[in-house]
């Protein structure tokens, strides 16, 4: 009888359990999933001021133009730091988004937009590369960061 309880009581904790990771997994996609949302407007914005600055270049406002670049970095900036916030959550996350903001500082300078594509670059602006001889991909580099001791710190685990 008693081995009977244990077992109802073994089962409802295991059901709880189960409901709990569910809501916090459905709660991480939620995030994610809105995250990736964001980033898909950024980039259609970076998109058209891309397509903007093309037109201008053409035009001989070069004021114009300067104002349209300087949009064009700030909008490539933003969609970096939102792709980087992307791929730390799902390397597992951040603590928060004002650890994520100190490790975004200490980081940006390594990671690069080139010909539209994300580069990871070492100081003296060279590319990184994988231990395998391939271009090191943003998420290797969360990766590294991960095990990094000083910016692992960072992470949930």
């Amino acid at each position: 009888m008693q081995s009977e309880k244990n077992q109802d009581q073994d089962q409802l904790d295991y059901k709880s359990l189960l409901a709990n990771a569910k809501q916090a997994l459905k709660a991480e996609y939620q995030k994610s999933a809105a995250l990736a949302s964001q980033l898909k407007a950024i980039k259609t914005q970076l998109e058209q001021v891309q397509s903007e600055n093309k037109t201008l270049r053409e035009s001989a406002y070069e004021d114009v133009v300067k104002h349209f670049e300087a949009r064009t970095q700030a909008a490539e900036a933003l969609a970096l730091k939102t792709e980087v916030r992307q791929k730390f959550l799902e390397a597992n996350g951040c603590k928060d988004d004002e650890s994520f903001n100190t490790l975004w500082d200490s980081i940006k300078n390594k990671i690069q937009i080139q010909d539209s594509e994300v580069r990871i670059v070492a100081q003296n602006g060279t590319p990184k590369f994988t231990l395998t001889g391939s271009m090191m991909t943003l998420k290797d580099f969360i990766q590294s960061l991960k095990q990094d001791p000083i910016s692992g710190k960072f992470f949930l685990s």
